[in-house]
């Protein structure tokens, strides 16, 4: 598989099944869902499998984050910055540790 550059790095918490979160971990390899940031959502990829990570509900994890179109969100995020990921409802809240030139 191709490694791909990401476009940030983010602490991303799930949210614990029984309340609201997924029922089960998002395991390694590519994980699609919008990125929710000042009321916009933006298409992003998890690269779980560059660091071979599993993400757990309930658990905190920092990810690279890769966007489908960086251009319409990657200028306005700063370090700092709050964000919610989204799959039939939210299920993450993160925060950009990092933005990648």
């Amino acid at each position: 598989m191709v490694q791909l550059v990401p476009d940030i790095i983010a602490r991303v918490t799930l949210y614990p099944s029984d309340r609201g979160g997924r029922k089960g971990p998002i395991l390694p390899g590519r994980f699609g869902c919008p990125f929710v940031f000042q009321g916009e959502a933006f298409d992003c990829r998890l690269l779980l499998e560059q660091t071979n990570t599993t993400l757990h509900p309930g658990a905190t994890e920092v990810v690279q984050i890769k966007f489908l179109c960086p251009d319409f969100v990657k200028p306005r995020l700063t370090c700092g910055a709050t964000f919610m990921l989204w799959s039939a409802g939210n299920f993450a809240d993160g925060e950009v540790l990092s933005i990648v030139n």
